[in-house]
C-alpha cells in the first residue's frame, strides 16, 4: 500500500514539474515571469527524488556495485545479501533519528508549541525560516526527510524479512530481465 503511493505521487510530481516547467517557458516568453515557480519546481523534485529513493529501496533498484557478491560462491552470496539489507536499515533508523534531532519534537514540547521561544532557545529555525518566493515555513518541504525516513525503513525491515525469510525477490528477477 505504501509503496502504491509513493509511485502515484511520483506521477503527480513528475506532471506538475513539467507542468511548472511549461507554465516558466510560457510566462518568461510573453515576459511576465512568476518567479515562485522556480522554486516550487525545485521544491518538486525535491520531494520526487527523495520519494523516488524510497521506492527504489522497496524495489531493490537501487545503485549497488555488485562486482563481490558475483565473485564469491553462491552460498557466501545469502548472508552478503542480507549484510546488505541490515546496512540499509540501519541507515534507514539513522535517518529517522537524525530527522528526530532536527526536528527536535521534545524541545518545541518544551517551548509550550512556542515556535518563536524554541528558535530562540535552541538556535534552532527550523518552523521560523521562510522560503523565497513562495513564503510558506520552509518546514513544510523538509517535512519530505522524516517521511521518507519512515518509509524507507519501513521499505528496508520488509526486504530484510523477506530475505531472511527467503522469500523470492520478484522485483529484483524483474529487474535483471
Amino acid at each position: 500500500m505504501v509503496l502504491g503511493v509513493e509511485k502515484a505521487l511520483l506521477i503527480a510530481l513528475a506532471a506538475a514539474i513539467t507542468l511548472l516547467i511549461l507554465l516558466n517557458v510560457v510566462t518568461r516568453a510573453v515576459n511576465y515571469a512568476i518567479f515562485w515557480v522556480d522554486e516550487l519546481t525545485i521544491y518538486a523534485m525535491i520531494w520526487m527524488v527523495m520519494i523516488g529513493a524510497s521506492v527504489c529501496v522497496r524495489e531493490r533498484r537501487h545503485i549497488a556495485v555488485t562486482l563481490l557478491i558475483d565473485a564469491v560462491p553462491e552460498r557466501v552470496q545469502r548472508p552478503m545479501l542480507i549484510a546488505i539489507d541490515v546496512v540499509v536499515a540501519a541507515f534507514a533508523l539513522t535517518l529517522i533519528w537524525t530527522s528526530f534531532i532536527w526536528y527536535d519534537p521534545m524541545g518545541v514540547i518544551a517551548a509550550g508549541f512556542d515556535l518563536d521561544a524554541f528558535a530562540g532557545a535552541s538556535f534552532n529555525y527550523i518552523y521560523a525560516e521562510p522560503t523565497n518566493t513562495i513564503g510558506i515555513a520552509k518546514v513544510w518541504v523538509w517535512a519530505v526527510m522524516p517521511l521518507v525516513a519512515l518509509t524507507i525503513t519501513l521499505h528496508a525491515c520488509a526486504n530484510l524479512a523477506e530475505r531472511l525469510a527467503g522469500v523470492e525477490e520478484p522485483r529484483a528477477q524483474e529487474a535483471a530481465s
